[in-house]
């Protein structure tokens, strides 16, 4: 007796780069689609492709890994998937699988890749037909019912060096893209943190004062600028710790500007491909995990499943 295994109905496959928030400002709002963060941060190209195989079945149900490891914990991918599968004319058994370049939980925004590239996943394998926007809504909506991230999805929708002029959800939220040619993100990875109770912990920032840090950004276009504010912006909160600190400090004695990444014990900064020495140079006098990767100055797209 042998078992027959059905193909999947359908196979798609979606891409995401991963954020760095450097600084924000919460925007509240009754309306869940006008919620998010102004701010500034640089979307990464080691980010999260997601994979769906997309199977008939009697009631709908799903599976989830993560580089290959089933995982029970995705919430944001729960919320995700039980979104989409509300809007499918039928039931579905759904196998997830997130490719995840970066470690999560250390400020690199996976919680919002996973999302938008979920999202966009899901609706093309469902034939759903909504448009960009009304995919990376749900996206949005996953993120902060989730109370894993704020603006992280808008400014992975777009890429680039992204300046957030206007909260919310992609086609309610303003953004300003600039984009950064022959340009490398050093990442220091020490300790995750988990995004919620940095969110609901932290003393906040007015909407004045986060303006008046855009607008700099926004007149030099220049990534230092945005290096020294969000390297202000961090230690007005007192959350880095000393080893950041000390990375920080010694980052600087060799010319580098660099601060934290919002949300995690995570140092960054931006740097040349000849620089790259140094740097790694300087990482080993801690015990962090360095990532190198390009600047991503497109945002979410579906792919082919060897592609980015």
């Amino acid at each position: 007796m042998t078992l027959e295994i059905s193909p999947p109905i359908s196979v798609a496959t979606a891409y995401s780069p991963s954020h760095i928030t450097g600084f924000y400002s919460e925007v509240k709002d009754e309306s869940i689609l006008n919620r998010g963060s102004l701010g500034a941060g640089i979307s990464i190209k080691k980010g999260v492709k997601s994979t769906i195989e997309l199977y008939n079945s009697e009631r709908n149900n799903y599976i989830i890994r993560i580089n290959g490891i089933i995982s029970k914990d995705a919430i944001v991918s729960k919320f995700v998937i039980n979104e989409f599968l509300k809007k499918a004319k039928k039931n579905y058994f759904l196998k997830v699988n997130h490719e995840v370049e970066v470690p999560i939980g250390y400020g690199i925004g996976t919680s919002g890749s996973g999302a938008l590239s979920l999202s966009y996943a899901l609706n093309d394998a469902l034939s759903l037909g909504l448009s960009d926007i009304e995919t990376a809504q749900i996206a949005h909506n996953a993120e902060i019912q989730c109370k894993t991230g704020l603006g992280t999805v808008l400014s992975e929708f777009y890429g680039g060096f992204c300046i957030r002029t206007k909260g919310g959800a992609p086609g309610i939220g303003k953004t300003t893209v600039i984009k950064l040619n022959n340009c490398k993100v050093a990442i220091f990875c020490f300790s995750p943190v988990f995004t919620q109770y940095f969110i609901q912990g932290i003393r906040r920032i007015s909407n004045d004062d986060c303006h008046k840090m855009m607008l700099k950004v926004l007149k030099t276009e220049k990534i230092i600028d945005f290096l020294d504010l969000s390297y202000r912006f961090s230690q007005g909160l007192g959350f880095a710790n000393r080893t950041c600190n000390n990375l920080m400090n010694l980052l600087s004695q060799n010319g580098f500007q660099s601060s934290l990444a919002l949300f995690g014990q995570t140092v960054f900064t931006v740097v040349k491909e000849n620089e790259l020495k140094v740097i790694k140079e300087i990482s080993k006098n801690f015990a962090a995990r360095l990532f190198i990767s390009e600047i991503e100055n497109k945002g979410v797209r579906l792919t082919k499943k060897d592609e980015t």
